[in-house]
């Protein structure tokens, strides 16, 4: 009862969410917030300020520069980048989500930024970073600068992979502005992050963005955790041409944050009465209670 008295409120309240904090995050560090891409209105926040940890997020950023030196000249998808010794000592950090490189290995452009997006593989973001700056630390302060000019304001990068490290930080308002940024200043690349699979050296891997195969409409973007920022998911997604972009962080689990967001993003396409029961058939009532009960613990 209590969750059908909070979708009543959340539908007759829909021209007004901008100022709204209706929806609550994942958890005590978590944030959310939820943009409509043509009018830039804010249609959900909660905590969209708040200091964040990015985790893979930050992949976002190596992926808007590695764009931006394509669109220069600076770089060409064909062309063959050699994996340094830096990249192998980050391609053991992880041990399971990592293509197992050796100093040496070579990579396209095209290969190093679709196993970066989809796969979201440190190493990779290692080796984009040194074809556009030399090395990393000069890549992170390109990174830092592009985000003053976009805006982002409460973001410090200190890598270009995302792993855990104290003094990176950003907001899930930093966040948006970066996917929104994303698409309007790349849209030739702008499928890259609707990509499921890519195929490495005669092996077919699949993303494990879960919302691209579980939400109509869905066009990609990026996860990411560690154990101090927990799941976080950045999403796009379009419905009769609208196109929204919605920031989950702080979660719990994988699921819990797939869930909230597709939850986030129904709410958000639904613009108007007549649409009212189409949107009751529509979302699961199973997960719906599911991240209500979520919420409350």
């Amino acid at each position: 009862m209590k969750f059908f008295i909070l979708l009543l409120v959340l539908i007759c309240n829909l021209q007004s969410l901008a100022q709204a904090q209706i929806v609550q995050p994942c958890s005590k560090i978590g944030s959310l917030l939820v943009v409509e891409e043509e009018s830039h209105k804010i249609l959900f926040e909660t905590n969209s300020q708040k200091l964040i940890y990015p985790a893979s997020l930050v992949k976002m950023m190596t992926a808007y520069l590695t764009f931006e030196a394509l669109e220069k000249n600076q770089l060409t998808l064909e062309r063959e980048l050699t994996f340094s010794a830096r990249a192998q000592e980050i391609s053991r950090v992880n041990k399971v989500n990592t293509l197992g490189i050796k100093e040496g290995d070579k990579i396209s452009v095209l290969k190093a930024i679709q196993t970066l997006i989809i796969k979201s593989y440190n190493e990779s973001a290692i080796v984009l970073a040194e074809a556009v700056a030399n090395n990393e630390w000069d890549f992170v302060k390109k990174m830092n600068k592009k985000a003053l000019e976009l805006g982002m304001i409460n973001t410090s990068f200190r890598n270009a992979s995302g792993l855990h490290e104290e003094g990176q930080y950003t907001t899930a308002s930093d966040l948006a502005r970066l996917a929104l940024h994303l698409k309007k200043d790349f849209p030739q690349f702008y499928n890259f992050f609707s990509m499921k699979e890519f195929s490495y050296k005669n092996r077919i891997i699949k993303s494990h963005n879960r919302i691209l195969n579980e939400y109509e409409g869905a066009e990609g973007m990026k996860t990411g955790y560690t154990n101090a920022s927990g799941y976080n998911l950045v999403s796009s997604a379009k419905n009769n041409n609208k196109r929204i972009f919605s920031v989950v962080t702080g979660c719990a689990s994988s699921r819990y944050r797939d869930d909230l967001s597709k939850f986030l993003l129904d709410l958000s396409f639904l613009d108007s009465t007549e649409n009212n029961n189409l949107y009751f058939k529509k979302i699961s009532l199973k997960n719906s209670n599911q991240i209500y009960d979520n919420q409350k613990k």
